[in-house]
C-alpha cells in the first residue's frame, strides 16, 4: 500500500520522479501457497488502477490522458522490451506498472519475430487477433493477460477461428480509447462484444475496462452493452484448492465460447 501510493502522488504532491519507475507484479500462479492463483491483479485494481488518473472518456484531441501511472499487461516478448525501451526513452518519467506472469516466460506460444523488435516497431496498446477474420467474427472478447494463450489453444480445438476474436488491451492505463475504436471497427459483423477475466468480477481489471468503454461503442456505434465473462464476485483473490481453482477456470474459457 505504503509502495503504490508513494508511485502514484510522488510526482504532484512531493515534485519527485521515480528513477525508471517499474515495477514488475507477478502471477500469483508463479508463487507457492494456496491462495496463489492470480496476478496480484486483484492488487494492480485495487492500488494501482483504482489510483490512476485516468480519463473515463477520450480527449477530444484522441491522444491518450496524461496519467499519473501506466498499468500494463504485456503478452509477448517484444510488448515487454518496447515497453521498456519506451520507459528509458522518454525524456520525463511515469510509474509503470507491468503484470509480467513467469509461464509466459515457458510458454512456447508467447514469442515474437525479429521484426516485431525492429526499430520500426513500438509498444501497441491494442493487439488485434492475428487469425480471426473481422468480416466473420460474430462475437469479439476483450481480455488482458496470459489467459489470452489458453482462449486461443480451445479456439482452435473447437474450430472456431473465424466465429470469435480476442482483442488484447495491454495497456490499461492510460486506456487506449481510440486504438480500440479503430480496431473494433474492423468487426463489421459482431453482435456481441464482451470482456473476459480469470479473476472474480470485483477485482481485476474489469470495473476499470467497463466504465471506459461505453464512449468507445459509440463511436463505433455499436448499441448493445459491456458483456462479462469469467469468475463471480469473490472476497477471496483465488479459491486455495487446486481442483476447485481448475474447474472455475475450465468454465472461464468456456464461457468465451457459449452459444457459438
Amino acid at each position: 500500500m505504503v509502495k503504490a501510493k508513494w508511485y502514484r502522488v510522488a510526482p504532484s504532491s512531493w515534485a519527485r520522479w521515480c528513477w525508471t519507475g517499474t515495477l514488475v507484479v507477478s502471477h500469483r500462479a508463479d508463487a507457492s501457497g494456496r491462495r496463489y492463483h492470480f496476478y496480484d491483479v486483484g492488487q494492480i485494481e485495487n492500488l494501482y488502477l483504482q489510483l490512476s488518473n485516468d480519463a473515463y472518456t477520450p480527449n477530444t484531441d484522441g491522444k491518450p490522458s496524461n496519467v499519473n501511472i501506466h498499468v500494463t499487461f504485456p503478452t509477448t516478448p517484444a510488448q515487454y522490451f518496447h515497453l521498456l525501451r519506451r520507459q528509458i526513452q522518454r525524456n520525463f518519467r511515469k510509474p509503470l506498472i507491468v503484470a509480467g506472469p513467469k509461464a509466459l516466460l515457458r510458454l512456447s506460444a508467447a514469442s515474437s519475430s525479429l521484426s516485431e523488435l525492429s526499430e520500426d516497431s513500438r509498444f501497441q496498446p491494442v493487439l488485434d487477433d492475428p487469425i480471426a477474420d473481422a468480416n466473420k467474427a460474430k462475437r469479439v472478447v476483450l481480455l488482458s493477460g496470459k489467459i489470452y494463450y489458453d482462449l486461443v489453444k480451445q479456439r482452435e480445438t473447437l474450430g472456431l477461428n473465424d466465429a470469435v476474436a480476442f482483442i488484447r488491451l495491454e495497456e490499461l492505463s492510460p486506456f487506449p480509447f481510440k486504438r480500440l475504436a479503430d480496431t473494433l471497427k474492423r468487426y463489421t459483423s459482431a453482435k456481441e462484444i464482451m470482456y473476459l477475466q480469470e479473476e472474480p468480477r470485483n477485482q481485476g481489471a474489469y470495473t476499470h475496462v467497463a466504465s471506459r468503454i461505453q464512449p468507445v461503442f459509440e463511436e463505433i456505434g455499436y448499441k448493445g452493452t459491456l458483456a462479462y465473462r469469467g469468475r463471480k464476485e469473490s472476497a477471496l483473490p483465488a479459491p486455495g484448492i487446486g481442483k476447485l481453482y481448475s474447474i472455475q477456470q475450465k468454465s472461464v474459457i468456456d464461457a468465451a465460447f457459449d452459444a457459438l
